[in-house]
């Protein structure tokens, strides 16, 4: 490290050059001549410069080809882990039912000439969906404790006179959903009967042609296109687009969370005219997304939900009033919603919708349930408002409404038809059969099903399952069905139990074991992937430990480059070998995977070549001992691996990921009290005051970030959240608005004080951080607050809860702009944040000013002579003599806040994305890590003052002995002689004492790593999908805007993440003085390189443990897709962010500006 200087202002003498734009400003006299031959010197040294190629672009090279490996890496294990299940593009047909039904049709139960597969039951039908309908949304609640009754609950009344009126025409169901619970996925397994796979979730913002085989689609080829009309959610005509045209549909944009009303509206609007006139469609499909909507911008329980749920059950009174007896009325939910009104996971409110069955005519006769002893192959629900209901997975509704309509059954089915539909008959004889010829014809659909998956993969999960699990089952009940179909006397009602009790079983045991099984793992894959990230980490461990070269070694770019074109070309060769190995034979492995694979390989042992082929001359300069090149304290190093350990066990239990927040807390507060033993280490008195301070200044922030939490189901009563303004809404609370005004003013301060302690508040720090920031975060909470009270457009917010900006906001509704000032508000917070602030800091980023002193010149008292009117020289006592100094204020800083300027920039960027407590959070965090870099400065002075200490008493006590002996010999030693032996005495000294230490980067590394976990907790997010902020997408959009909605969301997640990359330079840029040595150069870029290779492996082993456990241990645990792979998501995004970050932005841009200012501005070479 560089000798540390005067933190205030460094003083030039007059040899020293003066940059040009500050000589300008300061030029005197006395140092103009000095000067000019500095400009001829100052001038080669730029042309030398600038053949040489540019640190950051060298360091930013290494970084890239690091990012590009972990793309590679991450590509395949994903390819290998999410996998989709495989699609089978056949289709079922009429005239194809796959059984023999000629067992029954000398009974009367056989199929006619004019069938499908089972006689068509009901000629129209009206599905409606409404979107997040909750099961509890929609059954009665009789038992509610006292209290106000939630705003969700009994809004539905129509539903609750129908099951008290007409129970017999009416049916209500628990509608448990398969994860993931949005609303894409949703929609295809409600029409093709399959189960999605949690890696289609991505694709819910934008839907593409569904190609499977759906019974919408086999109704069109039925009935007709001009015999389905649909209005409601665009979703349906991106999945559908040949069957709902511009001709059948009322589509309206459906990712507008904000908006309530508008596709409601619509659709009300086309629904009235097609009850009107019911002649012009035989299937009406109406899609409402306002409970939805409300769910996501409030909650729940708030009072938009109960206008909502009215106008839900107006509409359903409407239909219910003018359906016919031959129409069938589905009133559902495609999922739930959780406490906060998201969804995507799998707790209980996410999945269990509510579904309603009704018909004019009667339905079931309940009693033949109970006569055939059917109770035990139903599933019920536990108590829910006093009553109990039948619980049915939602793909049980594709067979059950494609038989009702005389429809074929899609082939990808995996569901089973709701048994009470099919019991309608008046005879109970005839009402077993018939329920038993649709369960046979199920049955037969879905072995058909897994016959035709087993040829396509005949070595998958799911064909060992067939044969080992389920597939006799359907054989048995087969046989079983034939013998008692020869014999009329076998045919009685117990034996059709029976064989229904046959039939049922083989339908649930297949369709459990495809939930277990989810899709099928590609190990060798997921091995790829897993063993490149390894390698990649042990290459930044040679990197970090052993070569410690500025940004890349010498030819590394040359064998990077050759291992990957030899990689590209080999791919194709080794295809051929790779496949005659027995496991890849049975792998998806294709010709894109091998090339990745090899790239990867080839250009690692190109990284690897390099370093073997200069280690000779490397050698000769550093140890080879890895141990012994690391050089850390050992208290710092063996903390710092205690957390990457622990960090990466956390990955070995389901239970430690869902409560990582708190191991995240300990690991912070830990890391607090050995600061605190080291800062109480520290010798100077002042440093060490200001240190634990500092310390605990960090530890109490620590406390306070860990206050604000959103709950996973899981955490139970152990966690308490506190992020909203309460466990049932999803709108922040007005004590956060309060705080958020508070820091627009107490963040920019802290700013300002911490710019003072070095004396930097100059150039354009003043004008940022006093004006820019300061607006910018004022603009954004002045947002928060018209987005907060925006909500009471319609007067129907709680009138008993207090509001501290009703007087404000009075004049804002009455005009009805609110909307467009609060857009244009936080556009312009934008505009400073990405375009302002930006601009103006790359035209001036340094943070520096030039002051000059005439300070008087002691010992000159010499009388001048002046001439006197007769032109007689007289001598009188002349002024005291001065000496111009030149101060550059900011001098010992210049690196550390010109960077730190362009990180608020990006900090004021994240937190316009944010909720308002995030933007709170976020706030403190920025202090937090002020915090950091301040404690991260002082135990380095420390360390290199007692090392100084140490060599000055090592010399001391050698000059003293020296001169003992001396003295004892009687010897006189010339003034020459003595002064070469002092020299020689500290060279020795210099030479046995060990060099100047440097302070273990990896723990400060580690540190703020951790950081960017706990800044992620903290803003409202968990490593779950439903608590994904989607809200953010229409912050300053007022609608969706595919390029910006998607960047918004992704900065509201992973935000805290770019905050600590970008902020990890100043570990070692603060207050790191631009002191050039005495061949005017500055090192500064191999601990900078050194720290980034740090972040990157600490992510990349965590991620390491990650696939290890996740893809290897327990891909097929039970908490895989609800725990492990949402938190293996989360991971591979973070990795891959902080790389990118750290490449595009942290060094290609703003390291790389502020290196060029200060190598320019004060002509020095930095390297």
């Amino acid at each position: 490290m560089a000798l540390r200087t005067p933190p205030q202002g460094q003083p030039q003498a007059a040899a020293t050059a003066i940059p040009p734009s500050i000589r300008s400003r300061t030029a005197t006299s006395t140092a103009s001549q000095s000067n000019r031959s500095n400009d001829s010197n100052n001038s080669k040294s730029k042309e030398s410069m600038l053949k040489e190629r540019s640190p950051s672009t060298r360091l930013a090279k290494l970084l890239l080809w690091v990012f590009l490996i972990h793309v590679g890496a991450i590509y395949l294990f994903t390819r290998g882990f999410l996998l989709s299940r495989s699609v089978l593009d056949s289709k079922s047909e009429c005239n194809n039912t796959n059984v023999d039904e000629s067992l029954f049709n000398h009974h009367g139960s056989g199929r006619g000439q004019q069938e499908c597969w089972y006689p068509q039951q009901y000629k129209k039908a009206v599905v409606i969906v409404i979107d997040a309908l909750r099961f509890d949304f929609v059954v009665p609640h009789h038992d509610l404790p006292d209290g106000p009754e939630p705003y969700y609950l009994n809004k539905l009344p129509v539903i609750h006179n129908l099951l008290e009126k007409q129970p017999d025409n009416t049916l209500v169901f628990q509608f448990v959903a398969d994860p993931p619970t949005t609303t894409l996925q949703r929609l295809k397994a409600l029409t093709t009967g399959t189960l999605p796979t949690i890696i289609d979730a991505g694709s819910n913002f934008a839907s593409s042609a569904l190609k499977e085989d759906n019974w919408l689609s086999q109704f069109e080829a039925s009935r007709g296109q001009d015999r389905v009309l649909f209005m409601g959610d665009d979703t349906w005509t991106g999945l559908f687009p040949n069957v709902l045209t511009v001709n059948n549909s009322h589509a309206f944009p459906s990712l507008d969370t904000h908006d309530l009303d508008t596709l409601d509206n619509g659709v009300i609007k086309a629904l009235g005219p097609a009850l009107e006139d019911v002649s012009k469609w035989d299937l009406l499909i109406a899609h409402f997304l306002g409970v939805d909507h409300c769910g996501h911008t409030f909650g729940p329980n708030d009072p938009h939900m109960e206008i909502k749920l009215a106008q839900m059950n107006e509409q359903l009174e409407k239909v219910i009033k003018s359906v016919s007896d031959d129409t069938l009325v589905v009133i559902m939910g495609d999922h739930g919603m959780n406490g906060h009104g998201d969804h995507g996971g799998d707790s209980d409110d996410e999945v269990e919708a509510g579904l309603v069955i009704y018909s004019k005519r009667k339905l079931v006769n309940a009693n033949l349930l109970d006569r055939f002893s059917l109770g035990d192959m139903l599933q019920y629900t536990k108590p829910v408002g006093g009553n109990v209901y039948r619980t049915v997975t939602q793909i049980d509704l594709v067979p059950t409404l494609s038989l009702l309509l005389g429809l074929p059954i899609p082939f990808n089915n995996l569901g089973s038809v709701i048994p009470e539909l099919f019991l309608s008959a008046k005879k109970p004889e005839q009402a077993i059969r018939d329920l038993l010829r649709a369960m046979r014809l199920n049955a037969a659909q879905v072995s058909t099903y897994f016959a035709s998956y087993m040829d396509l993969n005949p070595t998958s999960d799911i064909a060992l399952a067939m044969q080992m699990e389920f597939g006799a089952l359907f054989d048995h009940a087969e046989m079983f069905m034939k013998e008692i179909g020869q014999d009329r006397r076998q045919q009685s009602t117990e034996n059709l139990v029976q064989a229904l009790r046959l039939y049922s079983d083989y339908l649930r045991t297949s369709l459990s074991s495809c939930k277990r099984i989810w899709a099928h793992f590609d190990v060798p894959l997921m091995a790829a992937g897993g063993g490149i990230l390894l390698v990649s980490c042990f290459c930044l461990l040679l990197h970090i430990t052993v070569f410690r070269a500025v940004g890349m070694p010498p030819n590394l770019e040359r064998f990077l480059a050759g291992g990957t074109l030899l990689g590209i070309g080999a791919a194709r060769y080794l295809k051929p070998l790779f496949l005659k190995i027995q496991v890849i034979q049975d792998s998806s492995v294709g010709l894109v995977d091998i090339m990745i694979f090899s790239i990867a390989t080839f250009s690692a042992l190109g990284f690897l070549l390099s370093m073997i082929l200069h280690s000779k001359s490397f050698a000769k300069k550093e140890s080879w001992n890895i141990l012994r090149s690391i050089r850390w304290p050992p208290l710092s190093g063996f903390l710092a691996c205690l957390f990457i350990f622990v960090n990466c066990l956390i990955f070995a239990s389901n239970s430690y990921i869902v409560h990582e927040s708190t191991f995240v807390i300990g690991f912070l507060q830990t890391f607090g009290v050995i600061g605190l033993l080291f800062s109480l280490r520290v010798p100077d008195k002042v440093a060490r005051n200001k240190a634990v301070l500092l310390t605990l200044s960090f530890m109490v922030m620590t406390r306070i970030l860990s206050a604000s939490t959103v709950c996973r189901e899981e955490q139970g009563d152990l966690c308490h959240p506190t992020f909203y303004a309460s466990a049932q809404q999803s709108v922040p609370s007005q004590w956060s608005l309060v705080m958020l005004v508070a820091s627009g003013a107490i963040t920019p301060y802290l700013i300002r004080r911490l710019f003072n302690g070095t004396n930097s508040m100059h150039g354009i720090a003043l004008i940022w951080i006093d004006f820019g920031l300061r607006i910018g975060i004022i603009l954004g909470t002045v947002y928060a607050v018209l987005d907060f009270e925006g909500s009471k457009s319609d007067g129907s917010r709680n009138a008993n809860v207090g509001n501290t900006f009703e007087p404000l906001m009075a004049g804002v509704h009455q005009s009805g702009q609110y909307m467009w000032i609060k857009t244009t508000l936080v556009r312009i917070a934008f505009g400073f944040a990405l375009v302002v602030g930006p601009a103006a800091w790359w035209s001036s980023p340094l943070c520096m000013d030039v002051r000059t002193v005439d300070v008087p010149v002691e010992g000159n008292n010499t009388p001048t002579p002046t001439p006197n009117k007769r032109n007689k020289a007289s001598t009188t006592p002349s002024a005291p003599a001065t000496q111009r100094r030149v101060y550059i204020l900011g001098y010992a800083n210049a690196f550390g806040t010109s960077y730190y300027l362009a990180l608020t920039m990006l900090f004021l960027f994240v937190i316009l994305t944010q909720k308002p407590l995030g933007a709170i959070v976020l706030s403190v965090g920025l202090a937090q890590i002020s915090c950091l870099i301040e404690l991260v400065d002082i135990w380095r002075d420390a360390d290199f003052a007692v090392w100084q200490q140490g060599v000055v008493e090592r010399i001391q006590a050698e000059t003293e002995a020296l001169a003992a002996r001396v003295g004892e010999d009687g010897i006189k030693v010339p003034e020459a002689a003595a002064a070469t032996s002092a020299e020689s005495i500290a060279a020795a000294a210099l030479s046995k004492h060990s060099k100047p230490p440097t302070l273990n980067l990896l723990l400060p590394t580690v540190v703020l790593s951790l950081m960017g976990n706990l800044f992620f907790f903290a803003t409202g997010h968990q490593a779950t999908l439903s608590s994904i902020q989607w809200s953010s997408a229409f912050i300053g959009v007022p609608t969706l805007n595919y390029f910006f909605s998607p960047l918004l969301v992704i900065v509201n997640t992973l935000g805290p993440f770019v905050i600590c990359a970008t902020a990890l330079p100043l570990v070692v840029l603060w207050k790191f003085p631009p002191k050039a040595d005495k061949l005017g150069k500055i090192v500064l870029f191999p601990d900078l390189t050194r720290l980034c290779l740090m972040m990157m492996m600490h992510q990349s082993l965590v991620l390491v443990a990650n696939m290890f456990f996740t893809g290897g241990m327990f891909r097929r645990h039970l908490m895989v897709w609800k725990v492990f792979a949402p938190r293996f998501m989360l991971q591979a995004s973070t990795l891959l962010i902080m790389d990118l970050v750290l490449v595009a932005v942290a060094v290609l841009i703003v390291l790389a500006r502020v290196v060029k200012e200060v190598g320019e501005t004060l002509s020095v070479r930095i390297v």
